[in-house]
């Protein structure tokens, strides 16, 4: 899953939606990272929702859609794939609307910027400007978010023509989607409150 499905995916408040969205950026062992408790909770979930995601059947299936070498970034560009998915569904999953959801999740990052990594803290309001998180609902976005992982490292130039692939299979794809989501939601249900992650320390 990418930035938008693990914000989706949170509990409901900020500490929530922002520790889950820093899996992405934040590293180190639980106990040993500097964020309130029900921060480094949102992180804690969203590796475990990382390694779910992972594991599924669907998901492993899916990795024969991509072709050549983008096939090595197949797992990346699928959780790409399913926020696509996620945002073009969005009021199936979510009583708020995507544009108000994607508005409150802004907010929240410009008041907690405190939480945030030097890299994300810097470039917070150009990413809002850009409504970074608004990308995923059409093609043209997606190719934007492809366009921009590609460019973080010349060894993941391959993912730039991913879309390829996703249009070649998009049926095939978005029924991943909809067998992984149910699954995933029951699973995480199952696991009680995110504080319970780091209770003990």
């Amino acid at each position: 899953m990418n930035y938008l499905a693990h914000l989706f995916l949170a509990e409901d408040h900020a500490a929530s939606r922002i520790g889950n969205l820093l899996g992405d950026f934040v590293t180190g062992r639980p106990a040993e990272i500097d964020l309130p408790l029900d921060v480094v909770a949102g992180i804690i979930r969203h590796r475990a929702i990382d390694r779910f995601t992972d594991d599924h059947p669907a998901v492993a299936g899916a990795r024969r859609f991509f072709t050549g070498e983008r096939r090595r970034f197949s797992n990346a560009i699928l959780d790409i794939c399913f926020d696509h998915f996620l945002a073009r569904s969005w009021n199936d999953h979510h009583p708020l609307p995507l544009r108000d959801f994607l508005d409150q999740c802004y907010r929240e990052l410009r008041t907690h910027r405190e939480w945030l990594p030097t890299e994300l803290a810097d470039s917070l309001d150009a990413r809002i400007e850009d409504d970074w998180l608004g990308h995923y609902a059409t093609e043209t976005g997606l190719q934007e978010v492809f366009d921009r992982v590609a460019e973080r490292r010349p060894a993941c130039a391959a993912i730039a023509t991913a879309l390829t692939d996703f249009t070649s299979n998009r049926s095939e794809l978005e029924t991943v989607f909809n067998s992984l989501m149910p699954d995933l939601e029951t699973w995480i249900e199952s696991l009680g409150p995110e504080r319970l992650a780091v209770d003990g320390f």
